[in-house]
């Protein structure tokens, strides 16, 4: 088959990422990289990989059918844009924007061009999370009652030298919890209720080390997130799915779920039920069992997707609505700790 030519923009950590997954593909290319620094443009050589340092030398020179954005996030929306406006489908690293306004111009200007939007919340390719997706959609532990998660682990000293990560909007929540909001929403559906508290006392930078969030779902099931980036824990997404190798394994859970019939945590995927309906109640012993599965490779498996959104074979798994839905839930946890009150997402998007 000829594979599908991607250009991919930015070539920091999660580029290079996004650089071996298009390497190593069956049907897609990496037909470009556009970046700025000098050590970029060496990978490209060696990899018999076109360099551009703008996206508009990129458009005058080499034919491509679709375009990765790894790029900071303040760039995202002017260079959506200009993708956009070029027929291009476009692959967003979360998130999609800065604010919801940019949000709602790349998602405007899509519709306009009917091009699609892939927004890159890539833990929905992840096989363990699909796995505790279908338990809950199944009625296997009956509905939603609640949801527990806990995101929490020590970032080494040196990460806040950089100093955008010590202002606001560098902080865990949105670096960070944009990810496990995003698996909630799936996982669980629309979050209506977000109240919250955040603190810095910790670390004593300007942006927060640590939050505690109590939800609603639209569903009418309660959830709770314990959040900190200062406290040595095995309890994190990373840790626990061993998805992302440059984090220690650690063989614990970072979410709990309950329903009506049983109860799981994930993604150790024991799934807890009585024996029967007669016998569910404290006094009797529970049954447990256990469905084990790996990850997988969520970031191939999100560009393998990519290359069929652009061939007209899917539809994208994370809209550029759904991208902007995740991020007003994000800054909604923000919002509702500065203000001090209860907040609807759907008040900001």
């Amino acid at each position: 088959m000829v594979k599908t030519k991607i250009g991919l923009v930015g070539f920091g950590v999660i580029g290079k990422k996004h650089a071996d997954a298009l390497i190593s593909s069956q049907s897609c290319d990496l037909a470009a990289i556009i970046d700025t620094d000098t050590d970029t443009k060496e990978f490209a050589e060696k990899n018999n990989v076109i360099y551009y340092n703008t996206l508009d030398a990129l458009f005058a020179n080499t034919p491509v059918d679709g375009i990765v954005l790894a790029t900071p996030n303040s760039m995202h929306a002017e260079q959506a844009l200009l993708c956009i406006k070029r027929k291009m489908d476009v692959l967003i690293e979360k998130p999609i924007a800065t604010s919801i306004e940019e949000a709602k111009l790349i998602i405007e200007a899509s519709n306009r061009s009917k091009t699609h939007i892939l927004s890159g919340h890539y833990r929905r390719f992840n096989k363990q999370l699909e796995a505790a997706r279908y338990i809950i959609s199944s009625g296997k532990i009956g509905a939603l009652i609640g949801v527990s998660d806990i995101w929490a682990m020590k970032k080494h000293d040196e990460y806040y030298n950089i100093p955008w990560r010590t202002k606001i909007g560098g902080g865990p929540i949105l670096t960070n919890l944009i990810h496990d909001v995003d698996c909630l929403r799936w996982l669980c559906g629309d979050i209506e209720e977000i109240s919250s508290h955040i603190s810095n006392n910790t670390r004593n930078h300007e942006v927060e080390d640590t939050a505690a969030i109590a939800l609603k779902f639209k569903n009418g099931a309660l959830g709770t997130i314990l959040l900190s980036d200062a406290a040595p824990s095995p309890w994190s997404f990373e840790a626990t799915t061993g998805e992302n190798k440059d984090f220690a394994h650690m063989d614990d859970c970072c979410y709990r779920f309950l329903g009506t019939k049983g109860s799981f945590d994930f993604p150790l995927m024991r799934v807890w039920t009585y024996a029967s309906e007669k016998k569910a109640a404290w006094q009797f012993p529970m049954l447990k069992t256990q469905q084990l599965t790996g990850a997988g490779d969520p970031l191939k498996d999100q560009m393998e997707h990519f290359g069929r959104v652009i061939r007209g074979e899917e539809l994208p798994r994370t809209s550029g609505e759904d991208g902007a839905r995740t991020l007003s839930t994000t800054l909604a946890i923000i919002e509702a700790a500065n203000e001090r009150k209860t907040i609807s997402p759907h008040s900001i998007y």
